[in-house]
């Protein structure tokens, strides 16, 4: 046998011999491959019903925003309307006194009591609301609830104390949304009341 034949022979073994191996080789490859791709096509699902979730979210969001914005003058409206109810008792008082005061002969306690009755719609109303009226009348000044319009000479036991309102204080849940305006009493020992108390009778010396 030639050698050239020889070395033939052995090539084709060679082939023959590595044929087998490349095939399983091939198939080991696609067998790996098949739960990556499984595990990949899993994720795409859940990532397209994580796009989906949202989407239909930002559609809720839109819609819900739309409505709030259609029904807002409607919540308005009727916020108004019971208010405006709740002062309509008060209202029909008021016209029953002002027809007792056109009324000749009227005795003081009768408008004494209409008035009383007026005032007790209001509170009532106020309350219904969550309104509060303050009373700070005899009681220690507080920054926090009124305003000093002016301050009057006094004894030093009554300093700092509220000796009149021109305007109460109204609390409503919880928060001052107007402050009362006050008269407090300051002693005249303090330095700022002798100061008051000269301004005062420097005052009255010029008029």
């Amino acid at each position: 046998m030639s050698k050239k034949k020889l070395k033939e022979e052995l090539e084709e073994e060679l082939v023959k011999e590595h044929e087998p191996l490349q095939d399983d080789t091939e198939e080991q490859t696609q067998e790996d491959q098949e739960p990556l791709n499984k595990a990949l096509e899993e994720e795409k699902a859940k990532s397209q019903n994580y796009l989906d979730q949202l989407l239909r979210l930002q559609a809720d969001f839109e819609n819900y925003r739309k409505r709030t914005e259609k029904e807002k003058p409607l919540l308005i409206s009727f916020g108004k309307a019971e208010v405006l109810k709740s002062l309509l008792p008060m209202y029909d008082n008021l016209l029953k006194a002002k027809g007792e005061f056109n009324k000749e002969g009227v005795e003081l306690k009768h408008l004494k009591h209409g008035l009383s009755m007026i005032l007790e719609e209001v509170e009532k109303s106020f309350k219904a609301q969550g309104l509060k009226v303050l009373d700070g009348i005899g009681k220690p000044y507080n920054p926090m609830t009124q305003e000093v319009i002016t301050t009057v000479p006094c004894p030093a036991k009554d300093d700092g104390k509220v000796l009149q309102e021109l305007v109460k204080a109204v609390e409503l849940d919880g928060k001052i949304i107007r402050p009362a305006q006050v008269v407090v009493c300051k002693c005249a020992d303090t330095k700022e009341g002798k100061v008051q108390e000269d301004n005062k009778e420097k005052n009255e010396k010029q008029n």
